[in-house]
């Protein structure tokens, strides 16, 4: 195939034209087939190829003669807490995440919760290439079965995990912004047994997102924003299409970056005798590192992607990972990304000091961030990113170090450019940080002309 299957997470195409039912059937028939035997869960979040997708999956797996069961409109750490709960051979969400409506994708759990690791995938992709799928016999097919009760599941395990009567106690003011995804009816039920004060906007599943973009950032988030402000809420909440990822906004309306609140939450996880690790991306903010080391702990960057962050998690015994687009590892509850955990941990550090969300995050420095992408086709990108390991440091001034765990990132004099082709869209991106928003602008229109320059001559 001129263009790889699986990307930074399992498979994320647009629907119609890089994706259809037949490749949803046979990649059902390929998980069938590797599995060989038992059950696996299948949800899907609210985009409108959803179920055809699911309904075509289903069908290639119990041709295998393994069962299915059915989730319906879940988020995917719920469907990853089941799958570990449960002990199913395996779990899948047809999902494409943050992506825009048209895509469509299917992401895989194994039953240790984390997502099927880069040989896992391989395997998977190998029987999908050679079509050798196993073909069980008319009366030796899969079944399959309905589960309603997965949200209320994760969210009785949420409940034991968190001091849920401290964060009652206070009262909060919470406005949740599911983004018209997959989260729709965990979040606002969450936070309403953790509040009597619940406002949901955004709050109907809908595979258009109506409401706004699929990712929580502060460009999307204005509603969000003011809501809080206007109503002088303790705290907004916002998740994505599929509701791994969740951004934080203060009672001032500011949207606070994923690895800021990492920072935060890592502050308490640090607190033993013992030096602890927290592991997160490449393209955190050196204030991670900053924070962590303040706390006696050690931090360990890893390529983009919850996968990456969970395997090191699992492989160091962290205590925490996550990503700065709003992904929250937390081992002691699973390997997946944990939104709603991750919330209720906020809540908690607010009620224990009686500060504000936004008086904590004072607390973590704040550096100047800034991000680009630059269009490339998908079969230019590893051409184009050889000849960016030559052209990008030469290009740029006051290089210190050149780090290549996961695209290139150099490290400058002051700050560091991250670049990296996207695993999901047709896109470099293209992330810098710095001292002043005037060297971080600066920097990021000269890696970008160098960016662009590359992608022309290739």
């Amino acid at each position: 195939m001129a263009d790889k299957l699986f990307g930074t997470t399992g498979v994320r195409k647009v629907y119609g034209t890089e994706f259809d039912l037949e490749m949803a059937l046979h990649l059902g028939k390929a998980l069938g087939t590797l599995v060989g035997e038992g059950t696996v869960l299948l949800a899907r979040d609210a985009r409108t190829t959803g179920l055809m997708v699911a309904d075509a999956l289903s069908a290639g797996i119990m041709s295998t003669g393994v069962s299915v069961v059915r989730a319906g409109i879940i988020p995917t750490p719920t469907l990853a807490y089941l799958t570990m709960k449960r002990e199913y051979e395996a779990g899948l969400m047809v999902t494409a995440s943050h992506n825009p409506p048209e895509y469509t994708g299917i992401k895989f759990w194994s039953k240790s919760s984390m997502g099927f690791t880069s040989d896992e995938e391989r395997k998977l992709e190998e029987i999908y290439e050679s079509k050798k799928f196993t073909a069980a016999p008319w009366d030796r097919l899969g079944k399959e079965l309905t589960i309603e009760t997965a949200v209320d599941e994760h969210i009785t395990g949420i409940l034991e995990q968190c001091d849920a009567d401290l964060i009652r106690s206070k009262n909060f003011t919470i406005i949740v912004d599911p983004g018209n995804g997959a989260g729709c009816v965990l979040a606002p039920y969450l936070i309403q047994k953790l509040s009597k004060k619940v406002v949901t906007i955004n709050g109907q599943p809908d595979g258009h997102f109506p409401g706004r973009k699929s990712e929580p950032e502060e460009e999307t988030l204005g509603d969000l924003m003011q809501m809080v402000k206007e109503t002088g809420a303790d705290l907004g909440i916002a998740h994505d299409g599929d509701s791994d990822r969740v951004v934080f906004v203060t009672e001032n309306g500011e949207v606070i970056r994923g690895d800021r609140t990492i920072a935060l939450l890592a502050q308490d996880y640090l607190m033993t005798s013992k030096p602890e690790t927290i592991v997160t991306t490449v393209d955190s903010s050196l204030a991670l590192d900053e924070t962590v080391e303040e706390g006696n702990g050690k931090t360990i960057r890893t390529p983009v992607g919850d996968i990456q962050v969970a395997i090191k998690v699992k492989e160091t015994g962290a205590v925490m990972g996550g990503e700065a687009c709003g992904v929250f590892i937390l081992p002691e509850f699973h390997l997946a990304p944990e939104p709603f955990l991750a919330a209720c941990r906020v809540l908690e550090r607010m009620a224990r000091t009686g500060k504000s969300f936004g008086e904590l995050i004072k607390d973590i420095p704040i550096y100047p961030i800034s991000k680009a992408k630059v269009k490339c086709p998908n079969e230019k990108k590893s051409a184009v990113m050889k000849e960016l390991s030559k052209t990008l440091p030469k290009g740029l001034k006051d290089v210190v170090d050149v780090i290549t765990v996961d695209g290139i990132g150099v490290t400058l004099k002051d700050g560091w450019i991250l670049v990296r082709p996207s695993g999901t869209e047709p896109v470099i991106r293209i992330t810098c940080e710095g001292p002043t928003k005037e060297l971080v602008s600066r920097t990021l229109d000269e890696a970008k002309a160098i960016v662009e320059k590359t992608i022309k001559s290739a």
